[in-house]
C-alpha cells in the first residue's frame, strides 16, 4: 500500500477512514469491504464503508465516538434492546432519561470509554481514500440512524451534537459519511497516512489538534475532557 503524507490541506479536505493495523494486509488484497459493524447492528440497515471529510471532521467523529462509548451499556444485549425501544413513543421516557443520567455520573462508563479510546489510538491507523462523489458516494444520501424517527433529544444524548449535526435533516453529515450501499473501495484507491514519519493515530491526532479550525472545548467537549484527562492539553 502506498503512503500518504498529511498536510494542512487535509484539515478541511480529502477523505479518511480509520481501521485496525491488523487489517492492513487484508485491505491491501481486498480493499475496504462494506459492512455493518458489531456495535451498529441494531442501528444500520445496509452495508457501507464509513469515512469523514477532512481532519476537523475526524476530531468531531472522535468526540461522538467517546460520547457513544460512555453511554454504552455494560450489560450484553442491552444496547440492542435500548436502540429498539427508544423509537417507540409508548415506552416510558423517564426510564430512558434515568439511564442517560446514570451514565453521566457513573465513573465506570467514562473509564471504559477512555480505555477504549486509548486502545484505539494505539492500535488503529488512518487511510486516505481516493474516492469521488456520485461514483462512490453521494452527499445527499441519508443517515440511517437519523432517519429512524428517534426523538431529537435522544439523538443528542446518544452523541449527535447539534453543534456538528444537522438534526433538521436526515442527510448524512461530513463527519459521518458513507459509500453507497454494498459499495466497497478498491485497494488501489487507498493510502496509509503518516505525519512526521509516524503512522500512529496518536501522532495524527496531535497534528489535527495543533492545526484545527475548531474550538475543540466548545464543539467537541467530550473529546476535550478526554484530552485533559490524558494530559494531551
Amino acid at each position: 500500500m502506498q503512503n500518504y503524507k498529511l498536510s494542512l490541506k487535509d484539515i478541511n479536505a480529502n477523505y479518511f477512514h480509520f481501521t485496525r493495523k491488523s487489517n492492513l494486509k487484508s485491505i491491501e488484497n481486498k480493499g475496504l469491504l462494506p459492512k455493518i459493524s458489531f456495535h451498529a447492528m441494531s442501528l444500520e440497515d445496509t452495508k457501507k464503508v464509513f469515512f469523514v471529510s477532512g481532519l476537523d471532521n475526524l476530531l468531531i467523529l472522535f468526540d461522538c465516538w467517546i460520547h457513544v462509548c460512555s453511554k454504552y451499556p455494560l450489560i450484553p444485549g442491552l444496547f440492542s434492546l435500548g436502540t429498539k425501544i427508544m423509537r417507540y413513543k409508548w415506552f416510558p421516557k423517564p426510564i430512558i432519561n434515568a439511564y442517560f443520567k446514570y451514565t453521566e455520573y457513573n465513573r465506570l462508563h467514562k473509564f471504559v470509554a477512555y480505555k477504549y479510546f486509548d486502545y484505539f489510538l494505539k492500535n488503529y491507523c488512518l487511510l486516505n481514500l481516493n474516492i469521488e462523489e456520485k461514483l462512490d458516494f453521494d452527499f445527499e444520501d441519508i443517515d440511517q440512524i437519523k432517519a429512524k424517527n428517534y426523538p431529537k433529544d435522544y439523538l443528542i444524548k446518544g452523541g449527535y451534537s447539534p453543534k456538528y449535526t444537522d438534526l433538521e435533516s436526515i442527510k448524512m453529515d461530513k463527519w459521518n459519511l458513507h459509500t453507497f450501499t454494498n459499495h466497497g473501495i478498491e485497494s488501489k484507491k487507498l493510502k496509509l497516512c503518516y505525519i512526521n514519519e509516524f503512522y500512529k493515530m496518536k501522532d495524527i491526532l496531535d497534528f489535527a489538534l495543533k492545526n484545527t479550525n475548531l474550538n475543540i472545548e466548545d464543539i467537541c467537549p467530550v473529546l476535550w475532557q478526554y484530552l485533559k484527562n490524558r494530559k494531551y492539553i
